[in-house]
């Protein structure tokens, strides 16, 4: 890995979460990993029943299927200047697993699993829709209804 310095004037980045990193200079090895559940609810009012858990998902607990070996890369690397310069740099965020490196890295393994479900409430023709709360959740790894 060539090694260069780092130059910033200005790097701002508001929020920096869920196993990201924000790095200046050289790094041998980064490895994020992050896992997270999203759940989008209609009516969005979230009772104790709501609650889920990765264990009940084997999105979770599957093996990476990491490629057994590299394929051939021939490139030429030619830096037109001894140092990265960076004047200014601005960020809303960085989440699940990102990386913002303002240098070289050698060996990255970065991982995010996201598992994302919604669930719908059912309108019912005998009842108010204010006093109908009846909920539907269907997915592939699990079913739940509500009401």
């Amino acid at each position: 890995m060539d090694k260069r310095n780092v130059n910033v004037n200005y790097m701002k980045a508001t929020s920096v979460a869920f196993s990201s990193i924000f790095s200046i200079g050289d790094t041998y090895y980064a490895g994020p990993k992050s896992r997270g559940i999203a759940v989008q609810k209609e009516g969005a009012i979230f009772a104790q029943n709501d609650q889920v858990q990765f264990r009940n998902y084997d999105i979770f607990s599957r093996k990476a299927k990491w490629p057994k070996q590299k394929p051939p890369v021939q490139q030429r690397i030619h830096h037109h200047e001894p140092a990265i310069n960076v004047e200014l740099a601005a960020f809303t965020g960085l989440s699940s697993s990102s990386i913002c490196q303002v240098g070289s890295i050698e060996k990255i393994y970065a991982e995010a699993r996201l598992k994302h479900f919604r669930v719908l409430r059912e309108d019912s023709d005998n009842e108010d829709d204010n006093e109908n709360e009846n909920e539907t959740y269907n997915d592939e790894d699990k079913s739940h209804t509500n009401q």
